[in-house]
């Protein structure tokens, strides 16, 4: 008897306190198979095989709610910092939630391709005022970079428009007004110039973000990330690419 409540106990724990992990889950992007293997138990085994490098890093995991935090250290050649929160979706894929590549449930000989999931702004509506605020700030501050006034040529053609093609919910009704420099931003989808800005990816989180964009009509693509260092949004890192 008391074996039969302990089992509706540990049952009914997991349905209402979180969900556990256990297995191989694993994506294929940019030429590299990831693998994040967990044993039911807190361990984590992640592992990379491909383009980015071949390495096998061991560490701890915690679950809250739908949440995976996973931690692991350097410990030599082969082994990398892991420090990272994954989303749980149900137990089939967890969802890394800075860079949205998926991680679905596999066989070890599997190789299963990552998507990319639309689950947070600008890829889905906020109704939190400063998500778009800042993401407002290290828009202003990408496009007055002086790297990238390069090639926005305003001085050199006063009369050219900053266009941006909408991007989700990066558009006129989320952004009325939105001024950079001495710029209004005009969103325009159709009847497009020469001349515009087309965002290829945006991953932003609370303190991270990311703009990959490009030039249209100036031959060059920019990929910029911005982190927020105390309660300022700064450049991290910055490449461009010119065709």
């Amino acid at each position: 008897m008391k074996n039969i409540i302990l089992i509706i106990f540990l049952t009914l724990s997991s349905v209402l306190f979180g969900q556990n992990l256990k297995g191989n889950y694993s994506g294929y992007w940019a030429s590299t198979n990831w693998s994040y293997i967990f044993d039911g138990n807190g361990n984590f085994e992640y592992v990379t095989t491909g383009h980015f490098g071949f390495t096998n890093t061991k560490g701890k995991y915690e679950i809250k709610g739908d949440t995976v935090y996973l931690n692991a250290k350097k410990t030599g050649k082969g082994t990398l910092d892991v420090k990272r929160r994954m989303l749980i979706d149900k137990d089939s894929c967890i969802i890394d939630l800075r860079m949205r590549y998926d991680y679905c449930k596999s066989r070890n000989s599997e190789l299963l391709n990552s998507n990319k999931r639309n689950f947070k702004f600008p890829q889905t509506k906020t109704d939190n005022p400063k998500i778009i605020s800042d993401l407002k700030t290290v828009l202003d501050s990408a496009f007055t970079n002086p790297k990238v006034v390069d090639y926005l040529h305003f001085n050199e053609i006063p009369e050219r428009k900053l266009i941006f093609k909408p991007y989700f919910e990066l558009n006129k009704s989320n952004f009325p007004k939105l001024k950079i420099g001495d710029k209004t931003v005009e969103f325009k989808d159709t009847d497009l110039p020469k001349f515009y800005i087309e965002f290829i990816e945006i991953n932003q989180s609370k303190d991270y973000i990311e703009l990959d964009f490009e030039i249209k009509n100036e031959g060059v693509s920019f990929t910029m990330v911005f982190d927020l260092t105390n309660g300022e949004w700064k450049l991290d890192y910055e490449r461009h690419h010119e065709k």
